[in-house]
């Protein structure tokens, strides 16, 4: 009898769960809007989180919530395709009591907690394609630091030996030279040899990644693919910016339409934006933003190196800059901005990019 009336007792109540995410263990709080039902550790697994909550709160509606985390997405994944309630929330948007003790528990108590007061902002989840084409930026950004740390650790055995080629740029013909490259001892020779055949082997790599990346703005299996190659190409068609460029900054930024409102919150979510923390007579200036990708900022500061030299609308915003602050990296990051605000524009009103027109 007691456990019909518990059936019935939670049918179509709304349960919150708050789930901190582990390798080993997840801790889950289970909340009402006014009372914290259980707190408990469990095994990392959705679907015995799915059967616990269903046999002991059956009828309810569950609204679930988790940190962006190590784990990527697959946890919501399982409980989205079965039609359940949940979010991912940015880790440095859950609120902070300003408490010295932080525990598994009290994380997950809190976003159990805050989720129930809607206080949490949601992570707007790309589709599985999205995440994949991320995934390939991310061995190919992997590729290009190793083949950067093998350079440097060619330049730094030649230096040691103050060899003739160590000033040398590295390219074919040059690869080649070092293979004749002959060192005193027979060990080390061998051991160069094969740092030699690892470059050449990261490049293969990286040009492979590239064709594959390339393959991305050709893609036209569905509708989606259409928008997104046509995004690339809009983005391509601006001076400074090449194809694994314009595909990342689609893959990363305008996979989806609505994901930012305004250019401003485009670039303040790059961190171009300028900011101030004043105090009394105190005022200290700094950025603002910097929420996603740190190498996505600054590969785009790196463009507006370029686009600089061939806008005529973006030199004179260098220019205006530069003067009042006498810095040049100041006046980069303004043009970097302005490039961004000008790209956000182009893809929402579905416009090609014109020089020397203002954002």
């Amino acid at each position: 009898m007691a456990k019909i009336k518990s059936k019935i007792f939670f049918r179509g109540k709304k349960i919150f769960v708050g789930v901190d995410v582990h390798k080993k263990r997840w801790v889950v709080t289970v909340r009402t809007y006014n009372l914290e039902l259980k707190t408990f550790s469990m095994i990392p697994s959705a679907e015995e989180l799915e059967r616990f909550l269903v046999k002991n709160y059956e009828g309810a509606i569950f609204y679930i919530v988790y940190e962006c985390c190590f784990s990527g997405f697959w946890v919501y994944d399982y409980f989205h395709q079965r039609g359940y309630n949940i979010i991912v929330t940015p880790t440095n948007r859950v609120y902070r009591d300003g408490s010295i003790v932080k525990t598994d528990k009290i994380d997950s108590r809190k976003l159990a907690f805050q989720h129930s007061r809607d206080l949490l902002r949601e992570v707007k989840v790309p589709e599985m394609k999205i995440r994949e084409y991320r995934s390939l930026f991310r061995i190919y950004d992997k590729e290009k630091m190793r083949q950067g740390q093998i350079l440097r650790q060619i330049r730094s055995i030649l230096e040691v030996r103050n060899h003739p080629l160590k000033w040398e740029r590295f390219f074919k013909e040059m690869i080649r030279r070092l293979k004749e490259v002959k060192f005193q001892g027979e060990i080390f020779n061998k051991k160069f040899s094969c740092l030699l055949k690892e470059y050449e082997y990261v490049q293969e790599q990286i040009k492979d990644t590239e064709e594959r990346i390339k393959e991305i703005a050709l893609a036209s299996q569905s509708e989606e693919d259409k928008e997104l190659s046509e995004e690339i190409r809009r983005i391509e068609k601006i001076n400074g910016i090449g194809i694994v460029s314009a595909v990342r900054l689609v893959v990363y930024l305008f996979d989806q339409k609505d994901r930012f409102e305004s250019g401003e919150k485009l670039v303040h979510y790059l961190g171009l934006t300028p900011g101030e923390h004043s105090t009394g007579e105190q005022i200290i200036r700094s950025r603002t933003g910097l929420i996603g990708n740190k190498q996505l900022r600054s590969i785009i500061i790196q463009l507006a190196r370029v686009a600089v030299r061939k806008d005529g609308n973006l030199l004179n915003k260098f220019e205006r800059v530069y003067k009042s602050s006498g810095c040049k990296q100041k006046a980069i990051v303004a043009v970097a901005r302005k490039l961004m605000m000008k790209v956000h524009s182009i893809t929402e009103k579905q416009e090609e990019y014109e020089v020397n027109i203002a954002a």
